[in-house]
């Protein structure tokens, strides 16, 4: 996976993805030492996607490395359509800035806190980013004006939380598991072009 190639991480137009072959698809990759998420346009990602999505990083939301083993994939979204996979991947950007930039004080209130009134961490861990993340996916499809069917494949299917929060969309959602992998790091890539060509098969 080319996860350093600055130009895997420009912003992508629909018209530009089409032409280039890629789904129309948005992927979410979580960090296995911070749990922060990523967004990724493409099956790939570099510093830019950190840059534009860690806007306001601090000691308990560090900028964090571009390292591949500590991103692993967590959620494949898979739109309808190119339109739908852009505007799904802008909503989910611009509820990040508004959670870390606009409005940081009130998304606090929200968040778990421990004692001393941090961000609840285990070592330098802090699931609520993963949390969140999964909220503003069900946010950012309410929101982005698609007709559906979704398909959310991901890494294990407690991910998704309670299916109720999902069965409320104005549209089809069908949830699906990432096929077990053996070696993360080797088969990763592998497996996402599988997803891709599954998903040619099913057309």
């Amino acid at each position: 996976m080319s996860a350093i190639n600055k130009a895997t991480s420009r912003f992508r137009t629909a018209a530009w993805l089409e032409k280039a072959g890629y789904s129309p698809w948005v992927y979410l990759y979580r960090n296995l030492a911070l749990g922060q998420v990523m967004y990724s346009q493409l099956p790939e990602y570099g510093m830019r996607n950190l840059k534009t999505q860690f806007k306001r990083p601090n000691w308990e939301n560090k900028f964090p490395e571009m390292r591949r083993d500590v991103w692993r994939i967590m959620c494949v979204v898979q739109m309808p359509t190119h339109t739908d996979s852009v505007q799904v991947y802008q909503n989910l950007c611009r509820l990040r800035y508004m959670r870390d930039v606009l409005y940081k004080d009130e998304a606090r209130k929200h968040r778990k806190l421990n004692d001393e009134g941090q961000v609840w961490f285990s070592g330098q861990f802090r699931p609520t980013y993963i949390q969140e993340a999964v909220a503003d996916v069900r946010e950012s499809l309410l929101h982005s004006g698609t007709a559906g069917p979704v398909k959310l494949v991901w890494e294990d299917l407690w991910r998704m939380g309670d299916k109720s929060h999902w069965e409320t969309l104005p549209f089809n959602v069908k949830h699906t598991a990432i096929p077990k992998m053996g070696n993360v790091i080797r088969d990763e890539h592998a497996m996402l072009k599988q997803l891709a060509l599954e998903a040619n098969m099913d057309k």
